[in-house]
């Protein structure tokens, strides 16, 4: 029987499938249009300026738009999106070569419609996981591995695509990908109608100014997102800059292309498990701080350092890896800290201002490398990652709540079992007693998770065996039988020995009396 719930969950697995080919079809595009600026000029600066275009107008659209998308609808908004990007993505491919101002008009198109369709899409899970009856944080986690995993499909696709169609195929194929995503993004119908009839409007400019009134005033995310501002000009810098010219330069084959992004979409997805893994017992900020210091740098200054492919991905992938704590940590960070009524428009602030240093990415990096080389440039921009990468260690003291967002640690008691990972890693909730018997000498010692309760000290034998004794463990009091009667049976030795030492001493002592009496 066909129910409301499973056709809101048809419609959930179809709206995360969209965002999956959709997702496919924007990375080809990352390296299909860059790739065809380089081949076609040689010149790092175009290739700068046409990847800018593309985020500049992504990142300010976001914000713009907000507002409106609420008016329009999340679904209608998601499929107009999907069409114009199939229309925008065929004029690339058709008439994109033959003139470099004609295609920078073109991305920059490409980037407001992509914005409002990945923000279209994103608005629509929350309501229908509500509608579907699915559990969020089971959702939620599925949705991420499934895009993760559609990232590392679309960067490995891009370089065979461009390798076996060339640059204008890869485009074609990109926007063959735009098409399926309206194909199943049709027949969604998103449970949104009855929330959004049921909100008051407001005037597009007092939504707007409310939205930037809250994020002014919240410290953490300011801090956050202005870091993310920098961090993300330096990435998008490495990623359409940096990596393509060592390629171009080193072996001028675009399969590496796809290598190098396989490698770290990769190691964002092994990472993903293993921070859901460890999460119990992590706090937030090690995290974050280990993250950028860790996977950021290195996979900078290796391009500067080695002309070996191998170990560019190898790096790449430990980097991604590491790099994957990030997202956790600030999305859990923002739905914390942000009221429900105001996340569209949040989201759209955030992320102008996460990614509005990505714009000048490639463009600082086309002029970095033009007038310094590529591997001086690569030092300069490694360096002054690293600068900003040290700002949550400067001023720990606020970046410090970030562990606010992570979960409760068990409270003993609470009727809830203790993940795996806190007996591995030594930080149960409970305190830890532990005693000890070795050479006839009992000793104790406490902590309670990682601190250190009670350091070693001596306990009284017959205090140490009466606790024992309350153990209804058989195979314990065996081992501590056997303990003391080992250590019995080497004390009566010594006192053997003693003894006949003792009997030997008493012997010459005799004789020494005897002398003496003679004398």
């Amino acid at each position: 029987m066909d129910t409301p719930s499973k056709r809101h969950r048809a419609d959930l697995v179809r709206l995360i499938a969209a965002e999956a080919i959709s997702n496919i079809g924007t990375r080809m595009t990352f390296f299909a249009v860059p790739w065809l600026v380089l081949v076609s000029s040689g010149d790092p600066v175009k290739v700068g300026l046409v990847a800018g275009a593309e985020t500049l107008t992504y990142v300010v659209s976001g914000v713009l738009a907000a507002p409106l998308q609420d008016r329009v609808g999340a679904r209608r908004t998601s499929l107009w999106s999907d069409v114009g990007s199939v229309a925008v993505m065929a004029a690339i491919a058709v008439v994109g070569p033959h003139g470099f101002g004609l295609l920078l008009a073109l991305v920059a198109v490409l980037g407001v419609l992509r914005a409002q369709g990945d923000r279209a899409k994103a608005t629509m899970v929350v309501p229908l996981m509500g509608a579907a009856g699915g559990d969020y944080a089971r959702v939620a986690a599925v949705r991420e591995g499934v895009l993760r995993t559609s990232t590392l499909a679309g960067s490995s696709l891009a370089g065979i695509a461009v390798v076996v169609f060339g640059p204008i195929g890869g485009i074609w194929i990109d926007a063959a990908s735009y098409a399926v995503a309206v194909a199943l993004m049709v027949p969604v119908r998103a449970a949104v109608t009855a929330a959004a009839d049921a909100k008051q409007a407001v005037p597009y400019f007092t939504a707007l100014r409310e939205g930037f009134t809250w994020f002014r005033r919240n410290r953490l995310m300011r801090a956050v997102t202005g870091m993310l501002f920098f961090t993300n000009l330096f990435n998008q810098a490495s990623a359409v800059v940096f990596v393509p010219l060592w390629v171009f330069e080193t072996m001028d084959d675009p399969a590496a292309l796809g290598a190098v992004a396989t490698a770290y979409a990769l190691g964002l997805i092994a990472g993903n498990v293993l921070v859901a893994w460890v999460a119990p017992i992590m706090p937030r900020y090690p995290m974050l701080v280990a993250g950028y210091l860790i996977g950021g740098v290195p996979r900078f200054i290796v391009l500067a350092l080695t002309d070996d492919l191998l170990v560019i991905v190898a790096v790449t992938l430990v980097g991604g890896i590491f790099m994957s704590s990030l997202n956790p940590t600030v999305s859990a960070m923002i739905y914390q800290r942000t009221p429900k009524e105001m996340l569209s428009r949040m989201g759209g602030i955030i992320t102008a201002v996460a990614f509005g240093g990505a714009p000048l990415g490639g463009l600082l990096a086309g002029y970095l490398v033009q007038f310094l080389g590529l591997s001086n440039a690569i030092l300069v921009a490694t360096g002054l990652y690293f600068a900003v990468t040290l700002t949550p260690v400067i001023g720990h003291r606020l970046w410090r709540e970030l562990d606010d967002t992570a979960p409760p640690p068990p409270k003993p008691g609470d009727g809830k079992p203790l993940p795996a990972l806190y007996g591995l890693a030594g930080a149960a909730s409970g305190p830890r007693v532990s005693l000890r018997y070795a050479e006839g000498r009992w000793t104790v010692r406490a902590r309670h998770g990682l601190r250190r309760l009670v350091s070693e000290r001596p306990v009284q034998p017959k205090n140490a065996v009466a606790a024992l004794a309350w153990l209804e463990a058989e195979p314990v009091q065996a081992a501590v039988r056997a303990a003391i009667d080992h250590d019995r049976a080497l004390a009566e030795d010594r006192t053997r020995a003693v003894r006949a030492q003792a009997a030997i001493l008493d012997r010459h002592l005799t004789e020494l009396n005897r002398a003496l009496d003679r004398g």
